[in-house]
């Protein structure tokens, strides 16, 4: 189940937001989906991965995965930031893995014309979603965002597999809490329900 569903989304993301080599990548959120993000982003041969989140303690583990770069964004601009450091030119992919109902549309002003945008964060508040006119190029600038749930299927799986199994991926670096015995089941379900801030993931080892 741990694997199955974040690196099935990790591939997700890999699928409805394919990045050409030595792209510049942004990934929104560094929970476990997002740093498997990362590392998607990485086995497809991105040159620049920029992380975007706020718990520092997450910095080492998201580099580990493939990312080049950590913004704060409690601390500055993520907006300001990226273009600084792309000359103005935004992003090539976004990658939406966390945020409000807001994380849209900075995802849009990030990003360059003819990028696109691969969402698989739940958006259970709000009405209505903004798009930014002008960022968005008034609806001429070929930027594209893809959304959905993530895929399944036996193929896909045994993809997922081989990636682990040949070490190409190794999920473990995301284990912040570990249990031993299926007595531990309910506390580690309700440590994901409650998030405290030192945790990615939590297992049951059995």
């Amino acid at each position: 189940m741990y694997v199955v569903r974040h690196d099935s989304h990790r591939l997700s993301r890999q699928w409805t937001s394919w990045h050409p080599i030595r792209c510049r990548v942004v990934v929104f959120g560094a929970g476990p989906v997002g740093l498997m993000a990362i590392a998607g982003a990485a086995l497809k041969g991105a040159g620049r991965i920029i992380v975007v989140d706020s718990r520092p303690d997450i910095v080492e583990i998201a580099k580990a995965y493939g990312a080049t770069d950590y913004i704060d964004f409690k601390k500055v601009s993520v907006v300001d930031e990226i273009l600084k450091w792309t000359n103005n030119e935004g992003m090539e992919k976004v990658l939406i893995s966390g945020g409000g109902s807001t994380i849209l549309e900075t995802a849009i002003k990030v990003l360059r014309p003819g990028g696109k945008i691969g969402n698989v964060n739940y958006f259970g508040a709000g009405e209505f979603l903004t798009i930014p006119r002008v960022e968005w190029g008034v609806g001429m600038a070929h930027k594209a965002i893809h959304g959905g749930l993530m895929l399944g299927g036996r193929l896909r799986l045994e993809k997922l597999a081989r990636l682990i199994m040949t070490k190409k991926l190794d999920p473990s670096k995301m284990i912040t809490h570990r249990f031993k015995g299926f007595e531990h089941i309910e506390e580690a379900l309700f440590l994901m329900k409650d998030k405290p801030k030192d945790l990615i993931k939590s297992v049951v080892i059995f």
